[in-house]
């Protein structure tokens, strides 16, 4: 049993790292892991079969020899050898020039008639010696098949079965709760607003000016210097983001639209200066569809979301946005890939700002090589 345990060991690690490499080297690793990390996956699978090739070659080496010392007491499962048996002693060893009678040797223990001093043949005082050991290096059988079965079938069963893609009830549970924390951020970034009137405040928006170049110094930081004409024109263009500062943020295709990600015009919702120079531009987007089930009072929008990834599948976030038809949306692949043209338009919906696309007209693409957003 012990060397089917090993031979099931060895299996357990060959498997693992093969999974890994056949991940790699397949490419579904990409739908898994973000560029930086999936290095490691490749030497982990590497080792492993390393380390299982290395256990299956020795798999006829001893195994299970105590090589430390135990004081007596200790439990452990090999043998000790001792000179005596128990209850009998050498009596090659005993000295008995002064003893004066005769020892027949034929007795047993206790019965040493007409001796006048004490054969005490307990070897309690002399040997301490508890031979009942039980000293184990090895885990149960059970537990060993247990943590082999938890280890080889969930993985070999997730790798047969799994689609590398997300359900459509998770990408609608997630989905929904990316876009009530937007709203959140949009409430708490209007009432800084509010409280702090005439103030720029932070840039909690990756996509604003300030976000991209970082706050600098504020007057309080550094004392007003004089400025010629030309400094004094220049720095005033700075006092708005206009459509030429996107222009030069953002490329544009052939026809003149934006091309924005969706995560990207996800995140201009509530920022009042983005949202008075994009309202209204021409946008190209790609996306994957679905439907969708918020804010779509006349079921003529579907949800256009990509997936944001930050470390792995693990912490994957849908980002969508809706996409509006203006009429029941025609027929489409459910969480298909499609490239999306239309305006962008900002609305005020049951106290939410959504960004909101209105489709002029849409074509069915693949999956581009940056399906994953990291």
């Amino acid at each position: 049993m012990k060397k089917t345990l090993q031979i099931l060991s060895v299996v357990a690690l060959l498997t693992w790292g093969g999974l890994f490499l056949y991940y790699y080297a397949g490419g579904r690793i990409d739908k898994f892991l973000d560029p930086s990390f999936r290095i490691y996956a490749l030497l982990s699978g590497i080792g492993m079969l390393l380390l299982g090739s290395f256990n299956f070659l020795n798999r006829n080496r001893a195994v299970g020899l105590c090589t430390h010392d135990h004081a007596h007491g200790d439990a452990c499962e090999h043998d000790h050898h001792h000179d005596h048996v128990q209850n009998e002693h050498s009596h090659a060893e005993h000295d008995h020039a002064d003893c004066d009678h005769d020892h027949d040797h034929d007795h047993k223990h206790g019965e040493h008639e007409g001796c006048d001093h004490d054969h005490d043949h307990s070897h309690a005082d002399s040997h301490d010696h508890d031979h009942s050991h039980g000293h184990s290096h090895e885990d149960s059988t059970s537990g060993v098949v247990f943590s082999l079965i938890v280890l080889i079938i969930p993985m070999a069963f997730a790798t047969a079965y799994s689609q590398d893609r997300f359900s459509t009830e998770y990408l609608m549970k997630w989905g929904k709760i990316e876009r009530q924390m937007m709203q959140m951020r949009i409430a708490e970034r209007q009432e800084k607003e509010a409280n702090d009137v005439g103030s720029v405040g932070a840039a909690t928006n990756p996509y604003t000016r300030e976000g991209i170049e970082g706050e600098g110094p504020t007057d309080a930081d550094t004392p007003p210097e004089p400025k010629t004409e030309g400094e004094a024109e220049e720095n005033a263009s700075w006092d708005t983001f206009t459509i030429e500062d996107l222009k030069q943020m953002v490329p544009q295709n052939d026809k003149g639209e934006f091309m924005l990600d969706v995560p990207q015009i996800f995140y201009t919702a509530g920022d009042k200066e983005l949202m008075e120079v994009m309202e209204g531009i021409p946008v190209e987007t790609t996306a994957q569809l679905m439907e969708e089930t918020l804010n779509n009072p006349n079921n003529t929008r579907l949800k256009a979301f990509r997936l944001f990834i930050e470390c792995c599948a693990a912490d994957a976030r849908p980002l969508s946005i809706p996409v509006d038809f203006g009429k029941t949306p025609p027929p489409y692949t459910e969480m298909g890939w499609y490239r999306l043209y239309g305006k962008l338009h900002y609305s005020r919906e049951g106290g939410e700002i959504l960004p909101i696309i209105e489709i002029e007209r849409f074509e069915e693409t693949v999956e581009p090589t940056d399906g994953l957003l990291f």
